[in-house]
């Protein structure tokens, strides 16, 4: 797993806009020193953004590669390589933690989810972007083409909007509150729907804003610790 992400950070970078990662970061209300963890922080663009709010930020990814990147693009951080079902701090030690697009990779990710339990305070919150098993985009692309995604990662788990959720809950997590989240510029890049820039931007906007719930292309769990 770890040379996989090691190959794939060498070719390039795995990153999503600025507006998400300060979006996510704000949705902790974070206060001024104040411990967040990133897991699969990947080179740092979150932490980097998090700095600003004067957070002792820390990060966390399998690659190596994507650490050394993370070290440079977010000096203030500490950023450890390792695994994210075996996290190396003590327990109720961060007041936000936040996961975006790593869990659903994990050989074992109910493990996963215990450790963010495990580290994460009382009272804190913990962030966890989850991929939909039904993705509006995707049912898109049956409909038209008959065809489904390519996958290019080595692991990657789907679920539904309920079924995600289950398994936080079951692992030690309460859900407080769920966001949808949509990105398909690259649905529309290519193969059948390579499509101009402006027809592109209506269908895009169209899909991302008025897509059922349900059929949203990501999930954003706001959770916190069940200390029961």
């Amino acid at each position: 797993m770890q040379k996989f992400y090691d190959d794939i950070y060498t070719k390039g970078d795995i990153r999503d806009n600025e507006k998400l990662y300060r979006w996510i970061i704000k949705l902790f209300h974070p206060l001024k020193d104040k411990r967040l963890l990133d897991i699969g922080c990947g080179s740092g663009w979150l932490l980097k953004e998090a700095e600003k709010f004067s957070l002792k930020t820390h990060g966390l990814d399998i690659s190596k590669i994507a650490v050394e990147r993370a070290r440079i693009n977010a000096p203030n951080s500490e950023v450890l390589a390792g695994d994210g079902e075996k996290l190396p701090w003590p327990d109720n030690y961060f007041d936000y933690v936040s996961c975006l697009g790593s869990l659903e990779h994990y050989i074992n990710y109910e493990r996963g989810i215990k450790e963010i339990q495990r580290v994460l305070s009382s009272g804190g919150t913990a962030i966890i972007m989850l991929p939909n098993a039904y993705q509006f985009g995707e049912i898109l692309k049956v409909l038209f083409t008959g065809g489904d995604s390519e996958g290019w990662q080595v692991i990657e788990r789907h679920a539904t909007k309920r079924g995600w959720r289950e398994l936080l809950e079951r692992n030690g997590l309460k859900v407080i509150k769920i966001f949808k989240y949509n990105k398909y510029s690259e649905f529309f890049q290519k193969g059948t729907f390579k499509i101009k820039s402006v027809r592109k931007f209506f269908i895009t906007s169209l899909i991302r804003y008025f897509s059922p719930f349900n059929l949203a292309q990501q999930f954003i769990y706001i959770c916190r610790k069940n200390d029961r």
